[in-house]
């Protein structure tokens, strides 16, 4: 909620030797909120949500899931492997290789197991 994100602005403003960084598909919080962020606090947008729109409307840096290296190259964006771009805000929107547990059976069950086939590291995954 709101106050949740407001408490970790909190957070990272009493702390600015320190670097804060998420990804946040709560997008009208980083928007109603943008004056307010500190330089240490960097927010991601994660494509998938709700309010997706949003994200080109306000020129929001984000992060795009894709299924193969191919995929990110198709969409002129680099895959940030190790957080890098995420806590970076000049390097702009990056990819994510698509990472964790999904369903079986599903396309990205099957993008995660063709990841592993091809020996291709991807984020946040045993690979």
């Amino acid at each position: 909620n709101e106050e949740y994100f407001l408490g970790w602005l909190q957070v990272a403003a009493m702390n600015p030797s320190r670097l804060f960084y998420a990804y946040t598909k709560s997008l009208s919080y980083w928007v109603n909120n943008k004056y307010s962020i500190p330089a240490n606090f960097i927010l991601t947008a994660s494509y998938g949500g709700k309010w997706d729109k949003m994200i080109n409307e306000h020129g929001l840096r984000s992060s795009t899931v894709v299924f193969s290296v191919e995929q990110a190259e198709q969409l002129g964006l680099e895959i940030d492997h190790d957080d890098s771009h995420a806590a970076d805000p000049t390097k702009g929107s990056f990819a994510l290789l698509i990472h964790g547990v999904q369903p079986a059976g599903s396309e990205a069950s099957k993008a995660i197991k063709q990841l592993r086939k091809n020996k291709v590291k991807f984020s946040y995954a045993k690979g």
